[in-house]
This record gives structure tokens, sequence and C-alpha cells, in this order.
């Protein structure tokens, strides 16, 4: 039998990565572009630098989503058992992955990081031990795909420091407003490694790893496995994995502090209902000039607004690995503010760790070692002072915001739900009847489904969570009856079909932009201070090429922008390899040089000029997958029975509206997305738990038609008015009626099932049918 073989730096990334990435992925041209773009190896410039390349950065977030799906699909094949704890279900044991030795196993994982050899486990169940090594070849085939999970777990993490050391280290700047591009795909990287090492926490890694060991012991003569003595070491150092983030991620730790403390005005906006709603922010008209229709009184603000959601997660993780970061002057106000509105911290679909029990126990404890060293008088006194006062402060922050969270995080998001209610149903009014409009606005619109999505799925994560104070037997109070969910759906789901019915449109106005870019590009390059910089070949390559793509964009011309085909992909990846280099510090020109090279001409700098570029460009062949990315409800799949039970209480109730049922069912198209490529049986999975929940929503439904019309049936319906009008006198007044004021259409009683009169028949029943069905 051929065993796991490990190769540590040798062994070719792509391939390695084969099974965590979709066939296009890891194409051959991906390959080629990872070898000789990738970490190990940046291409050199005509100048003799070496710049890094994006592509590196994006298949290691996509394998980040491999490995995390890999490692939820073990988790639920085991039962989800909590090996801190050592709790293991029956379920664990029948599965097929663990050898059925609980006593040994068990043993095993507590004693880790103890060799199996001197634990003697002969004493601890010599009959499983015997029973152990009989069939040892069998046990280890069971646990080799698990055992090969463990080793890319680490390979992933050493690919993913050397990445984050290089591009920290030569990336001069990572603030939204001047690099936001290379800054969202580094902090995306870092955030998916840290959901990564905080995930693996769920699955029995010790276990895995001592048990395959013993296996191999007896198969191989008393030999431990190759890659034993690194996996003990990597597993034991991130045991707990917030201890290993701590460590690996100090030399990033001041780069992630800065681009925390860059999102902050972004975070505060978010949060600012009445701002968002008085200034309008997320609306069409200008709010001191409601004549006039713009683009939106501040439309870089508003664009930023859709990625609140990336904001917030980093803004949780950040500070959670790198705490030293909660000690700048406005840090803890950026923290405070997410900190009380959340109680969880997501990782993987509908798995998540308790936020402030993980605050309190691996954040604080940093803050109050920083307390006692600046009372120790280590610095200056003056700077000793003012650290020992801000480390108070957040002590402060972190020991009262549990509490704060538990009250009022409901109500915080509660009032958000009500202002997206408004602001979106006002939107769809407003495009309704203005679709020219909805072109020029995309990105607040995108801006609005992403502020919309974050709230909905917000609510379905925080249904029953429970608080680790547990004495006090607190949780959060999720109010299964609010509506604003139902006007929300509906709302999100009639701004997509907008989109889509007017996406030729929307294409139509990002192609005539581009083409207007690409005048203002080629003028800003010959601008005296752009000639003054004397960019290198591999620069004026760059441009030249970027200024091909745009200049040979079809132009749109009348009823011909559907059948305009246009694949941009080379203009976004020839602008981020400018942005590689003129971000470098290894580059002779960069990033700062070209804003002031061309800022002097009284309009929009060359970078802002092109990131603009790149930005629209995504709205002409990548509209659906930005659609998507912000107004899907895919993460709904995860609660979809939570979703049953507040479809239920909200439907039939004062606010519930009939035409929301529509929003509701449609929410289960998008689930079968949450399907993983790699793991082909969860597509069958989802597809069945999706029809099942259709299901259920209809069997609602026809359950709330018979009960309505059982009501309209009863004595307090249509029964009561016998109680006021006699069946005689309610004839002959219709009968007066119909004499004086000649109501046409309108038949006398009795007459009603005449053949003439079957119109009203196929009236009613085209009312009902829309409803049924």
């Amino acid at each position: 039998m051929a065993h796991v073989s490990f190769k540590s730096k040798e062994v070719d990334s792509v391939p390695r990565w084969s099974d965590y990435l979709t066939a296009e992925e890891s194409s051959p041209s991906a390959s080629a572009s990872w070898r000789t773009m990738g970490v190990d190896g940046p291409q050199p410039s005509s100048s003799g630098q070496r710049h890094l390349q994006m592509e590196p950065v994006v298949q290691l977030s996509k394998v980040a989503e491999g490995l995390l799906a890999k490692m939820y699909r073990l988790n639920s094949i085991l039962d989800y058992p909590d090996p801190n704890t050592h709790t293991f279900s029956e379920a664990f044991w029948k599965a097929g992955v663990m050898p059925n030795f609980p006593k040994i196993c068990i043993t095993l994982s507590k004693k880790f990081p103890e060799h199996p050899n001197k634990l003697q486990l002969e004493k601890v169940d010599k009959f499983a031990l015997e029973a152990l090594n009989e069939n040892a070849e069998g046990y280890m085939q069971n646990l080799e795909q698990w055992i090969m999970l463990l080793l890319d777990l680490l390979e992933f993490r050493e690919q993913v420091l050397r990445l984050i050391l290089d591009l920290s280290s030569t990336v001069i700047t990572l603030l939204p407003h001047q690099n936001s591009l290379i800054l969202h795909a580094f902090m995306d990287l870092i955030c998916s490694f840290v959901r990564v090492n905080l995930f693996s926490d769920k699955i029995p890694r010790k276990m895995i790893l001592q048990v395959y060991n013993i296996l191999h012991v007896m198969l191989k003569g008393g030999r431990d496995c190759e890659f034993y003595h690194r996996l003990v070491q990597f597993v034991d150092s991130y045991d707990p994995p917030v201890k290993g983030l701590h460590e690996d991620l100090n030399f990033v730790s001041p780069r992630i502090g800065e681009v925390l403390e860059a999102v902050g005005p972004i975070i505060f906006l978010s949060t600012d209902t009445k701002k968002l709603r008085n200034e309008g922010f997320l609306s069409p008209f200008h709010p001191r000039y409601p004549d006039i229709l713009t683009n939106s009184a501040h439309p870089m603000r508003a664009q930023d607004l859709a990625n609140v959601t990336s904001y917030r997660e980093w803004v949780l993780l950040g500070y959670l690995v790198c705490p030293d970061e909660l000690l700048r002057v406005t840090s803890i106000d950026v923290a405070m503010v997410v900190l009380k509105e959340n109680l969880v911290l997501p990782l993987f679909r509908d798995e998540y760790i308790l936020l402030h029990e993980n605050y309190q126990h691996y954040v604080l404890p940093k803050v109050l070692e920083s307390k006692r060293m600046a009372k120790s008088g280590r610095t200056k006194q003056k700077e000793a002072d003012m650290e020992y006062n801000i480390a108070k402060q957040v002590e402060k922050m972190l020991t009262e915001v549990h509490e704060q969270a538990l009250v009022a995080c409901d109500a915080i998001h509660h009032e958000r739900r009500i202002l997206l209610k408004q602001e979106v149903g006002r939107m769809v009014l407003f495009f309704t009847d203005q679709p020219s409009l909805l072109a020029p606005n995309i990105q607040m619109v995108f801006s609005a489904l992403a502020l919309a999505q974050c709230e909905v799925v917000w609510y379905f994560q925080h249904v029953g969570i429970a608080s680790s104070k547990s004495t006090r037997g607190r949780t959060v109070d999720i109010d299964a009856t609010d509506p604003t969910i139902g006007f929300i759906l509906d709302g999100m789901g009639k701004l997509c079909c907008l989109v889509r019915k007017y996406i030729a449109a929307i294409k139509g106005y990002a192609l005539s932009y581009l083409s207007s870019c690409a005048g203002r590009i080629r003028f800003l390059l010959g601008t005296p201070g752009m000639v003054a910089l004397d960019l290198d070949a591999t620069l004026k390559g760059l441009f030249q090429q970027v200024l091909h793509c745009l200049e040979n964009i079809p132009k749109p011309q009348g009823e011909n922008v559907p059948a305009i085909t246009c694949d941009l992909t080379d203009l976004r990846k020839h602008w981020l390899s400018i942005l590689m280099i003129v971000t470098s510090s290894r580059s002779s020109i960069n990033i700062r040089h070209l804003e002031k090279a061309t800022m002097s001409t009284g309009k929009e700098g060359l970078v802002s000029e092109g990131n603009a570029a790149y930005s629209w460009s995504r709205c002409v062949d990548e509209l659906e997958s930005q659609l998507s990315k912000h107004g899907s409800l895919k993460k709904l799949y995860f609660y979809h029975q939570h979703l049953t039970t507040v479809f239920r209480n909200t439907m039939f109730g004062p606010e519930g509206r009939p035409q929301h049922c529509c929003a509701w069912l449609g929410a289960a198209c998008s689930f079968p997305e949450c399907a993983s490529a790699i793991i082909p049986e969860e597509v069958n999975k989802i597809g069945r738990d999706s029809i099942s929940y259709v299901e259920s929503l209809i069997e609602s439904i026809m359950g709330g038609l018979e009960g309505l019309i059982n009501i309209l049936d009863s004595e307090g319906g249509f029964g009561s008015l016998e109680m006021q009008l006699s069946p005689e006198q309610a004839a002959l007044r219709l009968n007066n009626i119909t004499r004086v004021k000649a109501v046409p259409g309108l038949s006398a009683p009795g007459n009603e099932s005449y053949p003439d009169n079957s119109s009203s028949v196929k009236m009613s029943v085209s009312l009902l049918l829309p409803i049924i069905i």
C-alpha cells in the first residue's frame, strides 16, 4: 500500500492544491502563472526589479475555501465533536474514520504531544490494542485522506506566511482610499488564513495524528511516519489556534492596525442610520436639492458601503489575532462599535465561535500585560502614562462590551433593518419609474444590496445564540415575528430583477464610461509630470496595454448593446500588475509619484482613473457575479429551518404581505450555490433540502389560505353579517341599487351562476392562482 509521503517546499503549489480548486483555477495556465509569478519567484522587470503578482494571493484565498469545506465535511461526518473537552458521540465512533476504541483514542488525544510509545496503552485497553494491531492497515486507509488534510493545513500555513511577509514588507501603502484593490486581496488572504486555523480547532487533529502514527509504527516496525514530528510541532503550536496566530502574525500586526484604523470612518457611517437617511447615502435624490436627480450625494462613500461587511470582519478577526493594535488611540472606538453589535464570529457557513468569550480569553490578557508593562515604566514616562491610560480604557471596554452586546445588539440591527426596508423600497419605486438612472447609480444599488444581505444573514446567524454566561441564562432575544425580513427579502429580489432587466443599459453605460476613460488616461500619460517621471519599459508597456484594451472596446450603438460580447479580463490583469509595481518599495516609481504627477491637472489622478476603469469594467463582463456577491441569499440555506419558522410567524401577521411569498420562495434558487465543487455529494443534499424548504413554505401558504377562508366563513367573518341584515333585506336593497343606479354588469340576486356571468368566477380563480402557485 502506498502511504502518504510529504515533500516540503519542493511540492509544486498548484498541483498540490488541485483538490481544493476548480478545473479552471487549477488549469495549466494557472499553474504556469503560479510558478512564474508566485511566492518563490516573481518575474523581474526590465530594470532587474522583482515584483509580486496577485495570482498567488487570490489562489491561496480560494484554497482556504476548499480547506474549510473539507474540514466542514469531516466535522459533519464525525457528528460535530468537541475535541477540547474530549466529548465524542456514539455516531463519532461509528462514522468509520476513527477506530471504535474510545479508551485508547481519547487517551492518545488527552496525552498529546507525548509519543504513543510512552503511554503504556496496553494498560488502558489491552484487547483494543490487539484489535488495532490486527486491522492496522484498514484503519490506516480510513485515516489517510484526513492526515493529508493536516499536511495541507501545515503547507498552507507556510505558504501564506511567506506571501504575507513579502506583501507586508514590500507594499508601501495599504489604505482603502489609495490602494483598495490590493488591500482587499491582502486582507482577504489574512482573514482566510485566520478562519482556516480557527476552524481547525473543531476537528480532532490530535487524535487523527496520534492514531495514524501508532498505526504506522505497528506496520513499519516501530518507525514514526516521516512527517510526524513536524505535524506534532504544528498542532501543538496551534493549541489553541489563537495562540499560534498571535505568534505567526506578530510581524504584520502594525500593517493590520493601520488598515483597521483606516476603515473606521466607513464603519462608523454604516452604523449611523440617521446620517445614512438624512444625507441620502442610499438615495439617488440629493438631500438638499430633491428636485435634482444625481448619481448620489456621496458617490465614493456610497460605493464604499458595499465593502462594510468585509471591513467588520477585518476588525473582528484583526483585533483578535493582533491584540496590540487595540492600544492605538482610535482603535478602541472602531472595536467598540463592531463588538457591541455582534455575539458570534462566523468562520464558515453556519460554523462560528463565540466572539466575546474569545476576546476575554485571548485579547484581554494581552491588554493587561501591556498595562503592567506601561506601569513598570519600561518606556519614557510620558509615553508610559499614555499607553497605560489607553490600556486601561481598552480593558474597561472589553469587560463591559459583552453585556452591552447582549442587551443592545438586536435593537441596533432592528433599527438598521427598518432603514433598509424603507430605503430599498424607495429605491425599487424610483428605478422602476426612472430606469435610465439605474446604470449611473449601479454602485449605490450594490451597496444597498450588500447592507441588506448583511442584515438578513446577521438576523439568522444570531437566532438562538446563547451566551456562555449561562448562570444568568442570557440569550440574545431575536424576534421571530419581525416583519422587516419579508420586506427586505422582497426589496432585494425586486432590485436584482431590475438590474437583470436593464442589464443591457448598464453594460452600455459602462462601455461608454470606459471609452471616455481611455482619452483621459492617454491625456494624463502625456502630462509634463508623467513625462518627467521617465517610466521604465515595463511600466510603459503595461500602460500601453491598458490603453489598447480601453481603445478597442466596442462602441455601444442603439440596440446592439445586448449582442456585444466583451472580455475585459486582460484590462484588469494589466492594471493590477501596474498597481503591484507602483505600490512596491522595490520600484523607483511609486503610487504617490503617479498621483502627484497627474493631480495638478485639476482632474482625477491617473491611479484614481485606473481604479474607476477597473470597477466599471466589471459591470461589462462580471455584472452577474457582482450581483451574486452583493445580492445572493445563498448563506440562508444553512438556516433554512429558521427561515421557515420566521416565514410562518410573519406572513400571516398584521404586517404580512402576500406578495412577499415569491421572495421567500425565491431564496431557495440560490441555495445550490453553497455546494462546494470539491465535495460532490453536497449538490444532491442541498438540492433535496431546497425542495423540502419550498414544499414547507407552500404547505404554510396553503394552510394560511385555508385558515383565511375559514375565518371569512365563520361567525366572525361573513357569517356575522346575518346578525346585521336578513337575506330578504339584503336582496331588496341590492335590487333597489341595480334599478336606481343601473350598475353595469351587476346581475340581480339569484342569477350569479348563469353562463353569461362566468367571468366573475374566472376573475376569482385568476386572483387566487398566483397566490396558490
